[in-house]
């Protein structure tokens, strides 16, 4: 008899054990990590926007833009606003998972 739960279970832990990695790389540069989830649509972009106006340069941001389309419009929007952006195309995934993170991450100013 087969069974996948052990192929989830150590797929989960290997996304799980490069989260942590993910973690400890924001942790090391003094960043907060947000995840910010909503619907195609909602306003996701919007808020970021104006949380950036509001925040007028006191604290610098930097954005990891998943979408399921080879597009960048959201990502050239915080760019316009003054804040590093890295677009991700998730082919079609609704979301981001560790390894897509870990390859973007080095294209933001964690440091700065």
């Amino acid at each position: 008899m087969k069974t996948k739960v052990p192929v989830v279970e150590q797929i989960l832990n290997a996304n799980d054990s490069l989260a942590a990695q993910n973690r400890a790389r924001l942790d090391a540069a003094g960043v907060v990590g947000m995840n910010i989830m909503a619907s195609p649509g909602a306003g996701k972009t919007s808020v970021i926007l104006q949380t950036i106006a509001g925040l007028d340069g006191r604290i610098h941001l930097g954005v990891i833009e998943g979408d399921t389309a080879a597009v960048t419009i959201d990502a050239d929007k915080i760019l316009s606003a003054g804040m590093p952006a890295v677009q991700i195309n998730t082919g079609g995934q609704c979301h981001l998972d560790a390894v897509m993170l870990a390859g973007a991450l080095p294209q933001l100013p964690l440091e700065d």
